[in-house]
């Protein structure tokens, strides 16, 4: 894990836990089958009392429990019903920590990640990965590499169209063109799931950003027939009983390292007094998810009653990857550097202090710093939904 404080051992669970998830979905995530099998050598060992990482506290106070964690997450990706196949060549360019972004927003949406070295695989490999893929990733490769080439042609020749594709620059020295590759998929009848993502300089956070939406979107696009099998699966008389519950209506604005973000919120409930907190739903297939982590600072915006629909409208709009989401709406900035909602019934500037994992969302405690309302009499406006398996 990316973690770093006073003690060599992993004595303070609590506060190594996130960082710990955090890490194998980044990077172990995509290699969750070579994971188990590395896991089961390990088994082989004996009875192993320390395991001493790279970096990140040595493991022996928690270890049985870290290791389980691990298996459990690879086993859950590895049996993945649906999976993107992502191949680039990982030490060109910045194709490595590119390739882990988009893996990472893919999997927020529950399809599993395979990553494959162009340069090193084998053919076979390759193409058997890819009859089984539902969306095929490539990071451009060089163009100079003979061997990233016929693994590209092998691609060409076992893609089907049913299949989905997004291609991304790698920022090396001399990437494969990547309109002769997107019109050669294109003419196969592949569907592109997200717009080529270029690059005109080196990658900065904002780019990780769009990367990782462009992998939600590949991810969302290929688990919506899913989803809608699911929603019909449910008892008729419990998802109306369910939808009873009603919520206020809310956008969450943030901002973390230049890059801003925002999505309409009505799982929001205050949960405690000292300090003054509550609680917030967010979808871990939700791209904001990623500037909601611990210790990251937002604004809760409150809607009006009767003074809200051209709000809801424009956040409710599916953009591309990296648009930018406050474009013709007013916006003020906080004092934590977030935006606010001009229009808004009134604003707290908030701070995310623990997560919980919900099955398909992230429960956020959240406490507040500042706040205001701009119209004393005003009224938060309130979501009535007719059944609770959907938003």
């Amino acid at each position: 894990m990316h973690y770093c404080s006073d003690s060599t051992f992993d004595d303070n669970l609590e506060a190594i836990e996130a960082d710990f998830r955090f890490y194998y979905d980044c990077l172990m995530g995509p290699n969750a089958r070579s994971l188990l099998n590395a896991m089961k050598k390990m088994g082989e060992l004996g009875n192993i009392r320390i395991i001493a990482n790279g970096h990140g506290p040595l493991l022996y106070h928690n270890l049985e429990l870290l290791r389980e964690c691990y298996q459990n997450w690879s086993h859950k990706q590895a049996k993945a019903e649906t999976v993107v196949a992502i191949y680039c060549a990982t030490d060109y360019g910045y194709a490595d920590r590119l390739a882990a972004a988009v893996a990472q927003g893919v999997q927020k949406t529950g399809v599993g990640v395979e990553m494959i070295d162009l340069t090193t695989a084998d053919i076979q490999e390759i193409q058997e990965l890819a009859g089984r893929a539902a969306g095929i990733i490539i990071g451009m490769p060089p163009s100079a590499n003979v061997a990233a080439q016929a693994a590209i042609s092998s691609l060409l020749a076992i893609v089907k169209d049913k299949q989905v594709i997004g291609l991304f620059e790698c920022y090396g020295e001399d990437d494969e063109p990547i309109d002769l590759l997107r019109r050669k998929f294109i003419d196969l009848g592949v569907k592109e799931a997200f717009p080529a993502v270029r690059l005109k300089e080196a990658p900065n956070a904002a780019t990780y950003q769009l990367l990782q939406e462009a992998g939600t979107d590949m991810g969302q696009l290929l688990v919506r027939e899913r989803n809608i099998k699911q929603i019909k699966s449910l008892d008729v008389n419990m998802e109306k009983a369910l939808g009873r519950i009603s919520s206020g209506l809310y956008i969450i604005t943030t901002q973390k390292s230049g890059v801003n973000g925002a999505m309409l919120a009505s799982w929001v409930a205050q949960a405690s007094l000292q300090p003054l907190g509550f609680t917030v739903a967010i979808a871990k297939d939700r791209a904001i998810d990623s500037l909601m982590q611990e210790g990251d600072r937002f604004v809760l915006n409150v809607l009006e009653e009767g003074n809200y629909q051209e709000l809801k409208k424009h956040f409710l709009k599916r953009l591309y990857p990296g648009a930018d989401r406050f474009a013709g709406v007013k916006t003020q900035t906080a004092h934590n550097g977030c935006p606010i909602l001009t229009d808004a019934l009134a604003y707290m500037e908030c701070e995310v202090v623990s997560t919980m994992e919900c099955s398909d969302h992230w429960l956020l405690y959240c406490t507040v710093q500042d706040g205001r309302v701009s119209k004393p009499n005003g009224l938060t406006a309130v979501r009535h939904r007719k059944v609770g398996n959907y938003y």
